[in-house]
């Protein structure tokens, strides 16, 4: 695989934070910005019934929830409790956060 230098400009806090828990991790943080950007470019979940991983840019969103449709089991947001519907939201929010936007 071949590599690529990149340049970035960020806040100096937020680079020595990161640097610091990167280092307690034995993380590069070339690895961490290359895991994101990956992630970024072809972004994935976990289904909260079944456990499988799958790509957000080809699930279905189911019309009445919105929620994605796992394309293995079947399931979205439809049926589940209240208190558990609002956790996964919540989890949700923390991941649109890191992406800067909405899932789809």
């Amino acid at each position: 695989m071949s590599k690529t230098k990149l340049t970035l400009s960020m806040d100096k806090k937020v680079l020595e934070a990161a640097k610091l828990m990167a280092d307690q991790k034995h993380i590069p943080i070339s690895r961490l910005v290359e895991n994101f950007l990956e992630f970024f470019a072809k972004p994935y979940v976990y289904c909260f019934k079944c456990g499988e991983k799958f790509s957000v840019t080809e699930a279905k969103v189911c019309a009445k929830c919105g929620w994605l449709i796992c394309p293995e089991c079947k399931v979205c947001g439809c049926g589940l409790k209240e208190e558990t519907a609002i956790g996964i939201f919540y989890m949700r929010k923390v991941y649109e956060d890191l992406l800067a936007g909405r899932v789809k």
